[in-house]
């Protein structure tokens, strides 16, 4: 193995560190608690549940020319809630804008 694959690897592996216990109660996760809502050749998105305390993270980790970067964010939505959330189309520039000039309007 060249030293660049494995500086990625080792990269990669503490990243993935962080989505190993929970952020709240540093409890373990299961692998029962843990689901793959969304993935692509670049980004996978997990929803975990922690067994014991029963708070739920949403796990982005991505891959890119950097190297892996992941990213935990504390959340109340359910794996079913999380997945619809993620399917909803998102919202335009020219929405925003919209919104914008309605709430400064008022």
């Amino acid at each position: 193995m060249g030293l660049c694959i494995i500086h990625t690897m080792r990269e990669k592996e503490q990243n993935l560190k962080s989505l190993t216990k929970c952020p709240l109660c540093k409890a373990e996760y299961s692998h029962s608690q843990t689901l793959i809502l969304e993935e692509s050749e670049s980004q996978t998105i997990f929803h975990l549940t922690c067994d014991k305390c029963k708070s739920a993270v949403l796990a982005f980790v991505t891959e890119g020319k950097q190297g892996v970067v992941s990213l935990g964010l504390a959340t109340d939505l359910s794996a079913e809630e999380a997945a619809r959330v993620l399917k909803r189309k998102s919202i335009s520039q020219e929405e925003v804008l919209e919104i914008y000039k309605y709430l400064n309007n008022k």
